[in-house]
């Protein structure tokens, strides 16, 4: 029975692992960095974290799209990699990156030029917002950077190359502790930046990924052969096949993230403790769901592929496969954020009621890990690998904006319960998605073909 739904083969877990282990060390590495951030700044109170912690979300909305474009641009790559045709792959990127560059272009001038405005958004009490809006100015000049290095290492996952952005980080992560250190305390003669500091280390970082990706590109890629100056030769019918497999990937991670963005909205009005616990939850939650991530990026290549060189049966057990290691993985994930939470939580100088909100918002998070990482494992990997990208969207979307935002706003604003509630509550989505991804699986319905 097993036998008939499952791969337990060798060369499956080959290829699965093989793409998952260095994007599971990538994320250790970002890991790292964040938590080396969140530290240090720790130790500066709790204005500095909440503060970084809002004067990134542009960032990070700005990134959402950005794997939104990557991820679109993946649905093509990865079945046209099983097929071989390394012309049209280059012609998917070409789109993908024009694009990415045109969007964190017009992100950088606006969070350049009205960082106060932007803040206002996010929080009302002053002082963070000056804090914030200080911090975003800064690190809004490394967006494009950023767009352009992350975009090109992420397409090149979808072929299996990614060997060369765990390097990339790597050296990025080196780059990113030794500046930060030196421009938010002062050190080797810089002046104490503080809050700016980690702006200036993280944007030194960001350029310096985009000068090693892009003497990568010219002097060693071989593979595909893609190349930066080509960028502008756009062929006009792929264009059509991109906007209509891609854009509801994009509008997937646009509408998550405008979504997350809002929920920061909240937290930021309930308070900077609040803010500042969620802060300190959420790298702790990076660290434990690595493999998470790692197996999802996984997913979207193995299915992908395994469609385009036209195995659906393959195909099909493959995905039955990757929901069960979702279960174990996510149990894993659990242990862990129970195993560090105390010991991480004691290296941060805050105040004592953002550390006891922190912990027992992991617990929480723990408790969860399992059903998100079914949810994870399903839309970022089975289902955009499979081509079903409006459903992730109608999901996703869905989700956040009918479920989590107004339960944020209920519980937060009206209500006003203890934060850990009100942390669980904004991930609510998830125990309900899981049904409809799981049964949509397993159907075989999620499987299309997007290739010529």
């Amino acid at each position: 029975m097993f036998k008939d739904k499952f791969l337990f083969e060798k060369d499956f877990f080959k290829m699965v692992f093989s793409i998952t282990l260095p994007i599971a060390l990538q994320n250790v590495i970002s890991f790292g960095v964040n938590a080396m951030d969140s530290i240090m700044l720790g130790s500066l109170g709790d204005i500095a974290v909440s503060g970084a912690n809002l004067g990134g979300q542009p960032f990070f909305l700005m990134s959402m799209v950005g794997f939104g474009l990557i991820g679109g641009g993946s649905v093509l790559i990865s079945q046209y990699w099983g097929q071989g045709n390394k012309e049209v792959i280059r012609k998917v990127m070409r789109i993908s990156m024009l694009s990415v560059t045109l969007v964190s272009t017009v992100v950088a001038l606006i969070c350049f030029f009205f960082p106060y405005q932007v803040m206002s958004m996010y929080t009302n009490e002053p002082e963070v917002q000056r804090a914030a809006a200080s911090y975003l100015r800064v690190i809004s000049i490394g967006f494009v950077f950023y767009g352009i290095a992350n975009n090109y290492m992420g397409s090149l996952r979808a072929v299996e190359s990614v060997k060369m952005s765990t390097a990339v980080y790597a050296m990025s992560f080196f780059v990113n502790v030794f500046f930060n250190y030196t421009f938010i305390f002062g050190k080797f003669g810089a002046p104490a930046l503080g809050i700016v500091g980690a702006a200036v280390g993280t944007t030194i970082a960001r350029i310096f990924e985009f000068v090693v990706i892009t003497i990568y590109m010219y002097g060693f890629e071989k593979k595909i052969g893609y190349r930066m100056h080509c960028m502008f030769k756009i062929d006009t019918d792929l264009l059509g096949d991109f906007i209509h497999h891609a854009l509801p990937v994009v509008g997937n991670e646009m509408i998550w993230g405008l979504g997350a963005t809002a929920t920061s909205m909240i937290m930021g009005r309930i308070g900077s403790t609040f803010v500042a616990a969620n802060s300190i939850t959420l790298v702790i939650s990076q660290l434990a769901q690595v493999f998470i991530f790692g197996i999802s990026n996984a997913a979207a290549v193995v299915c992908g592929k395994t469609i385009g060189e036209g195995r659906m049966e393959r195909a099909q057990k493959s995905a039955n496969t990757l929901l069960l290691m979702a279960i174990v993985f996510g149990v894993i994930s659990s242990v862990v954020i129970l195993l560090i939470r105390t010991p991480f939580l004691s290296i941060y100088d805050v105040t004592r009621e953002t550390k006891e909100n922190a912990y027992n918002m992991l617990f929480m998070l723990a408790l969860t890990q399992p059903i998100m990482a079914v949810d994870i494992i399903s839309i970022v990997g089975i289902l955009r690998g499979g081509g079903d990208t409006k459903l992730a969207l109608a999901l996703d979307g869905g989700g956040m904006w009918l479920i989590n935002i107004p339960m944020g706003i209920l519980t937060g604003l009206v209500l006003k319960i203890p934060p850990a509630l009100i942390f669980i509550s904004m991930r609510a989505d998830s125990f309900i998605k899981i049904f409809i991804e799981t049964y949509r699986i397993i159907s075989g319905k999620w499987m299309r073909t997007v290739t010529r």
